[in-house]
């Protein structure tokens, strides 16, 4: 049977994060967490996360003692990737990357590790669908592009993360490997699997999602004040409104459409992962609350 590490990055993410690791817990070898402001944060005063973040990874039940979450602060992403890989267990065959915000459903990930068994892949990419505004909609276009979202790697002793944007593997000098690659079109076309991303859902997730890419990522390749004018008129508007918001910006991305191309909105007609719909009175009333507190220009 194949080992399979979930590496994770958090920071101010209580949204679906216990969901998210309860999802894969009974596939996982280790969960290995990160928590923690990146410079952005840091220079805005952060120190750790101030959301049920923290209190979600102290109780989450972890009978077999595979979870370890180092908490600190890191210049970038790239960093706080890094600072795990040092825990990652010699026997592990594959570093899973996992989001705090993406949901798995079983079936899928039995599929992919029979998939990784028998086929011997040394990476997989994974289609995503990203929730917007809510549970019903979702986006299309680039956030379903092929290898948008690369999750699974083959790992060795020594091995760590080269970068963040995109999910890149460095081996140790000496170590050769024959690269076997999974698409995330193949995945999903082939085998049904994709997995579940809460991305673009909360009012707080988004607002401080943006600001943190607008100041420090995409800066000028990002839309200006798009919480302001993009998702918030979005979420509180009539099918018209909309529309007209979508033709307008060529879809809901915070991008430019010129860079990532059109992303419009699509109704989601498929099910939501169990651990999804079992939580969903939980999670709508998160979202009212927060629309409450942050439905209003900022």
């Amino acid at each position: 049977m194949i080992k399979i590490a979930f590496g994770c990055i958090t920071f101010e993410s209580d949204f679906v994060l216990k969901e998210a690791l309860a999802s894969v817990y009974p596939y996982a070898e280790q969960i290995l967490i990160a928590e923690g402001p990146v410079q952005y944060w840091q220079d805005q005063g952060k120190t750790t996360s101030t959301d049920e973040t923290n209190a979600i990874l102290e109780s989450f039940p972890d009978p077999r003692g595979i979870i370890k979450v180092i908490h600190g602060h890191f210049a970038e992403k790239n960093s706080q990737c890094k600072t795990y890989m040092p825990y990652l267990r010699d026997d592990i065959d594959y570093i899973w990357n996992l989001d705090s915000d993406e949901i798995y459903k079983p079936e899928d990930i039995e599929k992919i590790i029979k998939i990784l068994t028998d086929e011997k892949y040394t990476s997989v990419g994974i289609r995503s669908c990203s929730f917007y505004g809510g549970f019903n909609r979702y986006i299309t276009g680039f956030e379903e592009a092929c290898d948008n979202f690369l999750r699974i790697f083959k790992v060795c002793p020594g091995a760590t993360w080269l970068t963040h944007r995109p999910p890149t593997i460095q081996y140790p000098s000496g170590y050769f490997i024959t690269p076997k690659h999974l698409n995330s079109d193949e995945l999903f076309f082939n085998y049904s699997v994709r997995f579940y991303h809460y991305s673009y859902v909360w009012p707080r997730q988004v607002h401080d999602k943006i600001e943190y890419y607008k100041a420090a990522v995409s800066k000028h390749k990002c839309i200006d004040n798009y919480y302001n004018r993009v998702y918030l008129p979005w979420v509180m508007g009539t099918h018209e409104e909309r529309e007209n918001i979508e033709i307008h910006f060529l879809g809901v991305h915070e991008w430019l459409p010129q860079y990532r191309g059109p992303t419009f909105t699509k109704p989601f007609t498929g099910e939501h992962p169990e651990i999804i719909k079992k939580a969903m009175p939980q999670l709508e009333e998160k979202f009212k609350e927060q629309l409450r507190i942050y439905g209003r220009k900022s």
